[in-house]
């Protein structure tokens, strides 16, 4: 438990100095560190455990007032897990293993684990906690979306684990419940596409890496509309200080990243990126891309609701369990068309080979816009970062030269 705390307090503290002294961040990185401090840990009985980003966040929202996101990221939790599953299983399921069966806290001790199973992984990851005696309700989806079967069966599967969760919560799944929660979603998701555009305006007020992690604390925070206000204020600071002071213009190379998720306190490859003089524009993956997603249009009856929300996510998932990934692609490509992005860099957590299947399409994509790609495989451990630093500094130099060409044959 202490090395957690410690893992915990690193990411935060190093993110922590790196912005340009708006008090409002503090208030997001507390409320980080008291999600996660043993207190809490300890003490915390929520009624519902998500497993992982598939399942709608508004959906889960309206289950339970009580729900605790569980996504993967802290490599002292995939080392609990070292004795439950094979050592070359990727980190995300290991450290979400560890998040549920470990000595040191029970989280799951009230609640039911809802997952959706988009992989074999997960599968295989829901048999071992019912093993365990964790109640785990999953949602089987289908591999494609393009269809309308496969929406068929997605607001089925969705509407049946509703309907479980909804029985042991205890609180009754309505449309009126549903679409409060749709609400709250929509406001996340303007806020933060605000705030985002914002800090792309002024690139040096905050660290991307910080800039993402106040992004990703809404999957940690039960009061979105609060955290959503809170996102506002620190919006409207970074706006005062853009027009106050006068800043040079940010000549570092912009990236996207894409591939697997980064999660909180994994925060080793945003860290590198800045460390080697390139500035991470956005993240492309399927933890940071679902606030872009748009909730429901509202609606009187719970099946027209689900069946709103399959119109609308089904074609923007981004997880690299699809057959056919538009979501990723299309999000990639607006991003392409719209920043003045140098370089992508593919991130591949160990074991999350499905990730690789994207590649060659990104890659492609990439070179209509003359955009170059490194690929990166890593895991949770630091023994591969000064191997990674070396790789992500040469990109860099690369695509400083690229930008200088430009610059030079333009004039």
């Amino acid at each position: 438990m202490r090395k957690m705390n410690e893992e915990i307090c690193s990411a935060l503290e190093q993110a922590g100095r790196e912005h340009c002294g708006f008090p409002e961040v503090d208030w997001f990185l507390d409320r980080l560190e008291g999600s996660f401090s043993a207190k809490t840990l300890n003490q915390e009985k929520p009624s519902l455990i998500v497993l992982g980003e598939d399942f709608p966040q508004e959906l889960a929202m309206a289950l339970s007032d009580h729900t605790r996101f569980i996504l993967g990221g802290s490599l002292e939790t995939t080392h609990w897990s070292d004795a439950l599953l094979p050592r070359d299983a990727d980190p995300v399921s290991r450290s979400a293993c560890g998040w549920l069966l470990n000595d040191r806290f029970n989280l799951a001790r009230d609640a039911v684990v809802v997952m959706v199973l988009s992989s074999d992984n997960r599968r295989k990851l829901a048999s071992l906690l019912r093993e365990n005696g964790i109640k785990v309700v999953a949602a089987d989806i289908p591999p494609r979306y393009d269809t309308a079967e496969a929406r068929a069966a997605w607001v089925s599967e969705m509407q049946r684990a509703a309907e479980i969760v909804s029985s042991h919560t205890r609180v009754r799944f309505s449309a009126r419940r549903l679409n409060q929660a749709i609400r709250q979603k929509e406001q996340v998701r303007r806020a933060a596409a605000v705030f985002k555009y914002t800090a792309w305006q002024d690139a040096g007020c905050m660290s991307p890496a910080l800039r993402d992690l106040i992004l990703e604390s809404v999957w940690y925070i039960s009061d979105r509309r609060e955290w959503a206000d809170h996102l506002h204020t620190l919006t409207m600071q970074i706006r005062n200080r853009t027009r106050q002071y006068y800043h040079q213009q940010d000549r570092r190379p912009w990236v996207l990243m894409g591939g697997s998720p980064v999660i909180f306190p994994n925060e080793k490859l945003p860290n590198l990126l800045e460390a080697s003089g390139l500035y991470l524009a956005d993240r492309v993956d399927s933890v940071a891309l679902q606030t872009d997603i748009p909730c429901a249009v509202r609606a009187h009856s719970v099946n027209r609701i689900l069946g709103r929300m399959a119109d609308l996510r089904m074609g923007m998932e981004t997880s690299g369990a699809w057959i056919t990934n538009n979501g990723l692609l299309s999000a990639v490509q607006e991003r392409l068309e719209r920043l003045p992005v140098s370089g992508i860099v593919w991130h591949v957590l160990k074991g999350q080979i499905e990730y690789d299947f994207e590649l060659p399409k990104i890659e492609a994509m990439a070179s209509e816009y003359d955009v170059p790609v490194i690929r990166l495989e890593t895991d949770y451990q630091q023994q591969d970062v000064e191997q990674l630093r070396i790789r992500l500094e040469a990109f860099g130099e690369m695509l400083r030269q690229r930008n200088q060409e430009r610059i030079r044959i333009a004039q």
